[in-house]
């Protein structure tokens, strides 16, 4: 395990808590978040990724024809699953007050890639997702079950890839929209200006600002 963790479980909380109350004053209004991230070609397997602010690289091992110069698109989602669950965990560790000292979690993403090659007739490619979470903590068993349900059951992540999500792939070539494929039920279009999943803490946008300046 790692070292111990250094959290405000009061601030946890009460992210939690306020948004929870936002929403609970227009319950039949969307809480909608849209994370965005934009990939380019650099070269053959190589790729750069712009989102939320940040810029990184995307390659694939040398094996499956890249460089090996960054982490490949599979691994960066089986992290972002991770990580998401993660997230989710400390969450639900404040709203919950089950608390814990050092928490990882590992996650493995197992797919058959004879779909893809066309070499058996499967369904789907994808065969599931295997997370294993290694926490410290005092306390009680049951306490650290209901966190875990608690904490996947509002897992984004896991909620994308435990449901039919429906996708919809514009394709616009050369500033054109010529084709959209669908796959499953209707997606609403992502809603102009302001998104209120994005801030889910009730910050003013002079409050993030600061908070952004002071770095944290």
């Amino acid at each position: 395990m790692v070292q111990d963790v250094q959290i405000n479980w009061g601030r946890v909380k009460n992210i939690f808590e306020s948004a929870t109350e936002r929403m609970g004053q227009n319950p039949d209004r969307p809480a909608i978040g849209a994370p965005k991230a934009k990939v380019r070609v650099i070269k053959e397997r190589l790729f750069e990724a712009k989102a939320e602010g940040h810029t990184f690289q995307i390659d694939e091992p040398v094996e499956r024809g890249g460089d090996g110069l960054a982490p490949s698109p599979m691994a960066y989602f089986t992290a972002g699953a991770a990580a998401c669950l993660t997230s989710h965990i400390t969450q639900s560790a404040g709203f919950l007050e089950t608390h814990y000292t050092s928490l990882e979690v590992e996650a493995t993403v197992l797919w058959d890639n004879r779909r893809k090659f066309g070499i058996a007739d499967l369904t789907q490619a994808s065969l599931g997702i295997i997370y294993n979470i290694y926490i410290a903590s005092n306390e009680p068993e049951e306490k650290l079950v209901a966190l875990l349900k608690h904490a996947e059951d509002g897992c984004y992540a896991s909620d994308v890839v435990r449901n039919e999500t429906p996708l919809r792939a514009h394709l616009i070539v050369n500033g054109d929209e010529m084709y959209v494929h669908k796959n499953g039920g209707e997606i609403p279009d992502v809603p102009a200006g302001p998104i209120f999943g994005d801030n889910p803490t009730g910050m003013s946008k002079d409050e993030i600002t600061a908070k952004k300046r002071d770095g944290g």
